[in-house]
């Protein structure tokens, strides 16, 4: 598998930073549009086994996401830590790699679950008081 990271909605100035970072970790960035955003994950990544869904006209779904494709650990973390070092992207909240159990899904649907998986977890911080 081409080692790359799928992009979802991020605006001209964000993406180009993200290219940037990936460049690093020698990783493709491939931006993946709106309209596409009903295809399953493993079609966006490139997988043979997938194919394309219909056309997306919707406006949910509108955060910013990064599915990591085809990557080893130290990869990974070096690419997270360039994120987070970078000044214009600094963070991204919904991010995962590709697995194939969400290789089946809709960008949509695995936005959703890593919504609820984010605000499950920055609730449940350590440390956190529970009220």
């Amino acid at each position: 598998m081409i080692k790359q990271v799928l992009a979802y909605n991020f605006t001209a100035e964000r993406l180009q930073a993200l290219k940037m970072v990936s460049f690093i970790v020698k990783a493709q960035c491939k931006q993946i549009l709106r309209e596409d955003m009903q295809n399953p994950i493993g079609f966006a990544a490139g997988l043979e086994e997938f194919s394309a869904g219909e056309k997306y006209a919707g406006d949910e779904a509108a955060d910013e996401m990064i599915i990591m494709c085809g990557f080893n650990r130290p990869d990974m973390d070096r690419l997270l830590s360039g994120i987070r070092k970078n000044k214009i992207l600094k963070n991204i909240d919904l991010k995962c790699v590709l697995t194939p159990t969400n290789a089946k899904w809709s960008a949509i649907e695995l936005m959703t679950e890593l919504k609820k998986e984010h605000e499950y977890m920055r609730a449940n911080k350590p440390g956190r008081v529970h009220k």
